[in-house]
């Protein structure tokens, strides 16, 4: 089995698919890869609708703005959410927030499992959403979060450009930034480590110089 890193950084969003049936086997477990991310309080306030008919998916395609390569897909699942139940535990943020972060769990693992499985995807967030919802009967209590496109990939797009680790993390506050040679190594465990160990040292000198002044003023 692969590790989880070599899937992620290998997955590529997918352009162009060939005209070729994927198996329900592998739709199934794409879902059920869906169905397993998190989400608030366990509500999983979210529904998977499949479109495969030809002549949907072009409609489809065409609420996506013409994004017309997407109807090649073998199938679109469309991720929809019910913001009311989220809102019901956790009110305006569970609605507006929550509801977003627990679809987009669901869309990465499905990502992440096709492309395990050898097929492509592509994620959509651009659709125009009352014309998806027309085309696809979904009532208005209902909102409609991506298309995630599932083939096979007419061709694997080059590694997009990605910004170092180095510049993406602060340790502690904000724009406390790591600098040490081993960056140029890509030794980043380490230098997490280096960076962890370093302040858990400096905690361990605060709690030690306390517990002096207090016993400094208890003999006192």
């Amino acid at each position: 089995m692969p590790d989880i890193l070599d899937i992620i950084t290998s997955r590529r969003t997918i352009k162009q698919f060939l005209p070729k049936f994927v198996s329900w086997e592998n739709i199934a477990r794409i879902l059920d890869a869906g169905r397993h991310a998190p989400s608030c309080g366990n509500v999983q306030n979210w529904k998977f609708l499949l479109v495969y008919d030809p002549g949907k998916k072009q409609q489809l395609a065409e609420a996506a703005y013409e994004q017309y390569d997407i109807a090649l897909a073998s199938v679109l699942v469309v991720v929809c959410a019910e913001p009311e139940k989220a809102e019901r535990y956790y009110g305006l943020r569970g609605e507006r927030l929550y509801t977003v972060q627990n679809c987009a769990a669901a869309v990465q693992n499905m990502l992440l499992e096709a492309h395990s499985l050898g097929l492509g995807s592509t994620w959509i967030g651009a659709f125009d959403e009352d014309t998806l919802k027309s085309v696809c009967g979904i009532p208005e209590e209902v909102r409609p979060q991506a298309i995630v496109a599932i083939g096979y990939p007419k061709e694997i797009p080059e590694k997009p450009p990605k910004y170092p680790l180095e510049t993406l993390v602060y340790f502690g506050s904000w724009r406390r930034k790591m600098r040490d040679p081993a960056k140029y190594m890509h030794d980043y465990a380490t230098i997490l480590a280096r960076k962890a160990g370093a302040a858990q040292e400096a905690m361990r000198e605060a709690v030690g110089k306390t517990v002096s002044a207090v016993r400094g003023l208890v003999k006192k």
